[in-house]
């Protein structure tokens, strides 16, 4: 029986892309505007295939929906996570997602939470995570009469840092700045600024209206605080416990079993190494399944897991 999938990664081209996805990881990108690698994703505009094994070349979708005992029963309808690794190779465009509430007023599954492991950045990388604005009044005039955006919350980053985004939460990657990201399974996003970019001889849209409505007022303050442990053969972060996902690192130093009773877990190499035997460059993700039990990692392995709680949203 199946107990783990090793999933091939989709590529998608942006306008602020880069080629670190090919220079850090190695990966096969399609241009040097690469801008995201979809490592685990089971969504319409990118629906990653298995590689190997008794499922290979099906898409992780279609295992899914297929095979629910496999991942322990999971009660949501699709595949409910997408992992992503993003290289801002220029600012992105700062934007907005709608949390569960608004996305099913407008007839949606759900909302787009999301989680940034931060993975390396420029000298002077920084991100937009949130605003200023106390009122939808206040948010109405900024947005409309965007004299500045001092109003937004601008952070300078480095690497390991790690922020949790609620949907509804105003953000941005800026340039130089590469992501690893967790979020729900949803592409939906409303632009608030773009820089005057142009996608072929027009502006890209923004989506003033929509994000007005989307964005949390005032501002929620959602810090993720790691909980390190080191133990004789590794270090262990447990970066987030939150209500769509757990995200958690490890770092091995010496051979690790570790137990997985999740329904299933995705589990991203950060380093080259190994699980349960399975070779593994940096960039691999994989998928336990409920039938595996147990993960050996070799030393010297890094890895970023993701489950959801038994009892998610």
């Amino acid at each position: 029986m199946e107990s783990i999938l090793k999933i091939k990664p989709i590529f998608k081209e942006k306008l602020w892309g880069g080629t670190r996805l090919r220079d850090k990881y190695h990966f096969d990108i399609p241009s040097d505007i690469t801008g995201e690698v979809w490592a685990v994703a089971a969504h319409p505009e990118g629906d990653c295939r298995i590689e190997g094994g008794k499922f290979d070349q099906q898409y992780l979708s279609d295992v899914y929906k297929e095979n629910r005992n496999l991942f322990g029963h999971c009660s949501q309808d699709e595949f409910p996570l997408l992992v992503k690794i993003i290289d801002a190779h220029k600012d992105l465009s700062i934007q907005v997602h709608p949390n569960d509430e608004h996305a099913r007023s407008l007839g949606l599954p759900h909302g787009k939470a999301e989680a940034w492991l931060i993975l390396d950045t420029a000298e002077k990388g920084e991100v937009i995570v949130g605003h200023s604005c106390q009122t939808k009044a206040e948010l109405a005039q900024v947005l409309y009469n965007p004299i500045s955006y001092d109003w937004l919350h601008r952070f300078s980053v480095r690497p390991n840092q790690f922020y949790y985004l609620p949907g509804g939460t105003v953000h941005a990657v800026g340039a130089g700045t590469m992501v690893y990201e967790i979020e729900q399974n949803s592409n939906i996003a409303y632009r608030i600024y773009d820089y005057e970019r142009l996608e072929g001889d027009a502006k890209r849209d923004l989506h003033l209206d929509k994000a007005l409505h989307a964005i949390t007022v005032p501002d929620l303050k959602q810090e993720a605080i790691p909980q390190r442990i080191i133990t004789h053969t590794m270090t262990h972060t447990l970066f987030l416990r939150a209500p769509y996902f757990v995200v958690q690192k490890y770092e091995f130093d010496f051979k690790t079993t570790i137990d997985q009773n999740q329904m299933f877990m995705i589990i991203g190499f950060l380093t080259d190494g190994s699980i349960n035997g399975i070779e593994a460059k940096a960039g691999d993700h994989f998928v336990a399944l409920n039938t595996c039990e147990t993960l050996t990692f070799c030393p010297g392995t890094t890895i970023i897991t993701t489950h959801i709680p038994k009892n998610p949203v």
